[in-house]
């Protein structure tokens, strides 16, 4: 009976031991970024360097645009500084400036089409990066809060794991290899207590002559369902 009961002890230091490593386990597991922050980080990257091709895009129409416009503005000088007399030459120069001058419509035009995407595109750029620091900002609290858990749960484990060092000392191998099956096979649990005739493991009421021998305290004694080891209260 002893002997049970002490297993019983040694079971409840496992099972709290059980608890905070299983939660240490989670907690590391955890820590590193998450897959919706790497997602979130992706979107905005994907936006900045969306945003990034139309500015250059941009900037080449823009360019591409005062070309046009500055041989426009030239050649207007040229044709009305009344330096040219030729008529045929003032017709050729007349018909290329009206030629320039649509080219440059088309050219604001596209240009004006390009403003727009890149409004939309920042805006876009915008709400993806709220919407990464939000998400950031709730990640690194919740790693702050794992880091400061798994700093109190570390030296509890350790407090633990010497205490059932100290508790398992004395009991005879085969016991405590029959313990060690049985918690393995039993979510943890290798111990139950008898009460009400019932073995408390798997609720189920047990025969007269194992609960006589369990109260006895004469010999181990195991549940005949779930094979947990007795202990009569």
């Amino acid at each position: 009976m002893a002997a049970v009961a002490e297993l019983l002890s040694l079971q409840d230091i496992d099972l709290e031991l059980d608890k905070e490593l299983a939660r240490l386990s989670e907690i590391e597991e955890a820590l590193g970024e998450s897959e919706e922050l790497t997602q979130a980080r992706a979107a905005s990257e994907e936006k900045a360097v969306a945003v990034h091709a139309l500015r250059s895009e941009q900037k080449d129409l823009e360019l591409s645009a005062d070309e046009v416009r500055t041989k426009a503005a030239e050649i207007e000088k040229k044709l009305y500084s009344g330096s040219i007399k030729n008529p045929k030459e003032l017709q050729d120069f007349d018909a290329d400036l009206k030629s320039l001058r649509e080219e440059t419509k088309r050219r604001d035009e596209k240009l004006l089409a390009m403003l727009v995407q890149v409004d939309d595109a920042e805006t876009e750029l915008a709400a993806a990066a709220e919407t990464l620091n939000a998400i950031e900002t709730e990640w690194r609290s919740g790693q702050d809060s794992m880091l400061q858990e798994k700093a109190a749960i570390e030296p509890e484990v350790a407090r633990l794991q010497v205490l059932r060092a100290e508790e398992a000392v004395g009991f005879e191998r085969n016991l405590m290899s029959l313990y060690d099956l049985l918690r393995e096979r039993r979510g943890g649990r290798a111990v139950a207590r008898v009460e009400r005739g019932m073995c408390q493991g798997c609720r189920i009421s047990l025969p007269m002559s194992v609960i006589q021998r369990a109260r006895t305290g004469v010999g181990l004694v195991q549940c005949v369902s779930c094979e947990r080891i007795l202990l009569f209260t």
